[in-house]
């Protein structure tokens, strides 16, 4: 039987534990601030962020993710990897803001044997988890020079963390402060091939590899819709939603991969498509095909984009056009399966056999 007196100490019990929950948090949080004096990691940076000329991500030779080299030019910043293709001048400019907000908050182990749990093992060892980040100037000089490992949720709820270690030392710390390192390359750049408004579209023509020609116009009332144009007898459209997707392809397309165009070649014999807007501008979708990096045995398909401008457009549908080719010469993309097979749909594949009457 629990008798008053028996609840009574389970009650202060249970008080006392959470009294000391409470001072071991406190005590933790205290040790957080004050293990290190809130060192800022490059109390420099900030100050000089604007000699930056290239920043390199280097990571373990068997990481998927592979390096990263970022250079300053005259007219933004390059991925090298991807041939000098523009970086994202805004994630360029977070990640050097973020290096000069960082501060040290804890030491943690010196010991090399342990780096691995957080994250920190050397880049130069096989199955390091870890990003190396150097900075350096257009002189040479060497900014920033870190090895940057997991991150880690505040425990107050306050600033993200993150461990790091400087590459030239063993001590490593808890610092206080954003500092993303995207993966692959392509997560470095803006990644629009075109983006044509669907409403812009008037038709879309798609040729196969085997020369089969399809015909896209507008064709409900309201001109939301595409039909198919000379149907075959004995077929209808299967789903609407197909065919205008197929149509429309190059609203906001974006790009899994990019690469220069030069040494590929774009072959007729793959198919192309077309697609005219409203004012006339044109644009030729053609196709080649690469080896993969895994060997000649696998090939993968690449995209470019070339736009016909009429005479008579308007000037805003030129500037339109303008600046998809500037985005576009050049250049190759890799998009998605699904947006390679809207583009390369047949009859086939948007109908179906008609029902009987």
């Amino acid at each position: 039987m629990i008798t008053r007196r028996t609840v009574t100490l389970l009650g202060s019990l249970t008080l006392l534990t959470a009294i000391g929950a409470s001072v071991a948090m406190v005590d933790r949080l205290s040790e957080i601030r004050t293990e290190v004096a809130a060192e800022v990691l490059y109390p420099d940076f900030e100050r000089r962020a604007g000699e930056v000329r290239q920043i390199e991500v280097i990571r373990s030779e068997d990481n998927p993710d592979g390096m990263i080299s970022i250079v300053r030019t005259g007219d933004g910043w390059i991925l090298q990897q991807r041939d000098g293709y523009p970086a994202r001048t805004d994630t360029v400019r977070k990640l050097l803001f973020d290096i000069g907000q960082l501060e040290l908050i804890e030491r943690k182990t010196a010991d090399p044997g342990k780096f691995d749990r957080l994250e920190l093992r050397d880049v130069a060892q096989p199955e390091s988890m870890a990003s190396r980040l150097v900075i350096t100037t257009a002189d040479g000089e060497t900014l920033v020079d870190l090895h940057v490992g997991k991150g880690r949720d505040s425990l107050s709820g306050g600033e993200p963390m993150v461990y790091v270690r400087r590459t030239d030392e063993t001590q490593t710390y808890l610092a206080e402060g954003a500092l993303e390192l995207k993966g692959k390359a392509p997560l470095w750049l803006f990644r629009e091939v075109v983006d044509v408004p669907q409403a812009s579209v008037q038709r879309a023509t798609i040729v196969t590899a085997q020369g089969d020609r399809m015909e896209l116009e507008r064709a409900s009332a309201d001109g939301r819709d595409f039909g198919i144009a000379d149907l075959p007898e004995g077929r209808k459209i299967d789903s609407q939603y197909a065919v205008n997707n197929a149509a429309t392809v190059l609203d906001k397309l974006m790009f899994d991969d990019v690469r220069t165009a030069d040494g590929l070649t774009f072959d007729p014999a793959l198919g192309h498509a077309e697609f005219t807007t409203k004012d006339g501008v044109l644009y030729t979708v053609e196709f080649a095909e690469a080896p993969t990096e895994a060997g000649a045995a696998d090939t993968v398909r690449w995209m470019r984009v070339r736009i016909t401008v009429p005479s008579g457009a308007p000037e805003e549908a030129r500037a339109l056009a303008e600046k998809h080719r500037q985005q576009t010469d050049t250049w190759a993309f890799r998009i998605s399966d699904w947006e390679m097979e809207r583009l390369t749909a047949t009859v086939e594949s948007l109908t179906k056999p008609a029902e009987a009457s």
